[in-house]
């Protein structure tokens, strides 16, 4: 597979890495193939841009999301917005512990208590069974929205999934994506212009104040500012914690 990336970033060098975000998936469908790519989102606003740009490129490219059983209702209800405004239909990966049984195994609040293992529980562990069929990765993470991201490029390998991985809007501003969005009078989580500029968990999302980072309202006080979809070292493994065990 790694083999297949390193060629794929030799010939992207020759084409030019200041494609634009279409020419690029246009670019990635063609060397790839269009059953080897998918792409996911989390309903967020560059998500949003992205699915856009890429019907425009390609209606028929796969796109999934990651249902953790307790996201916003506004995202649910966003989803369903999309899936009509495209006539599509996202393809829906979940962890196989309801939140029930993760009480009965951990404890009550685990997200609270350990975040990590709960994001590894209810998103990394669905995302490596979301991308096991794929060779390409399609993601809408860009430079400015955390320290961790702001490294990353167009074109990257993720030896956690053992995928290439495409960001088509890396280098785009929060301006640029609210410009898009505006532009092309495209749908988005009212919660955006409700002090949520960033969403995730119900759980583990609050509103954000004047003058805050945009992810500040996500883990609030834990230091975590990563689910663990894009950068974490547990790579799907769980471990079982017993109520009242030390996490």
């Amino acid at each position: 597979m790694k083999a297949v990336y390193q060629t794929a970033i030799e010939k992207y060098e020759e084409y030019g890495k200041l494609l634009n975000p279409a020419d690029l998936l246009a670019w990635t469908i063609d060397h790839f193939g269009i059953d080897k790519v998918v792409m996911g989102t989390g309903f967020g606003v560059p998500g949003v841009v992205l699915l856009d740009i890429l019907k425009k490129v390609n209606k028929n490219v796969e796109v999934f999301y990651i249902d953790t059983g307790v996201l916003f209702k506004e995202t649910y209800e966003l989803k369903n917005q999309l899936e009509s405004h495209y006539d599509m239909k996202f393809k829906r990966f979940s962890t196989q512990i309801p939140i029930e049984q993760q009480r009965e195994l951990y404890g009550d609040e685990l997200w609270n208590r350990d975040p990590n293992l709960c994001c590894n529980i209810r998103k990394v562990m669905p995302l490596k069974k979301a991308l096991s069929s794929y060779d390409v990765w399609i993601t809408g993470i860009r430079k400015s929205q955390t320290e961790l991201r702001k490294d990353s490029d167009a074109i990257e390998y993720d030896e956690r999934y053992n995928v290439t991985k495409i960001n088509p809007l890396i280098n785009w501003t929060h301006e640029q994506v609210w410009d898009y969005i505006e532009e092309n009078k495209l749908p988005f989580n009212k919660l955006h212009k409700e002090g949520f500029p960033s969403l995730g968990c119900t759980h583990c999302t609050t509103s954000v104040k004047s003058g805050e980072d945009d992810r500040a309202g996500r883990w609030r006080g834990s230091g975590k500012t990563e689910c663990g979809l894009h950068f974490n070292q547990q790579n799907g493994q769980i471990r079982i914690v017993k109520p009242g065990d030390k996490n």
